[in-house]
């Protein structure tokens, strides 16, 4: 195993296996551990676009609300 990586314990329910599986033999991945690191990184990748859409989100809604208050001000 190469030095830049860490193994990591995963249970699966055996039709996940056998999913898994099928896209091996199929061509898809060219191991199990090929689609597990791919879904790994789409998981991450997704987490963090939900992350930075909840704080775009959170300070837009703070902008308008500043500017809402200035315009009540004055």
């Amino acid at each position: 195993m190469s030095s830049d990586r860490h193994s990591v314990p995963v249970s699966l329910p055996p039709e996940l296996v056998k999913e898994l599986d099928s896209l091996v033999e199929d061509g898809v991945f060219s191991s199990r551990s090929e689609a597990l690191r791919y879904g790994a990184r789409l998981i991450v990748r997704e987490e963090r676009q939900a992350r930075l859409h909840d704080q775009t989100d959170a300070e837009a809604r703070a902008d308008v609300k500043e500017c809402l208050e200035r315009k009540r001000v004055s």
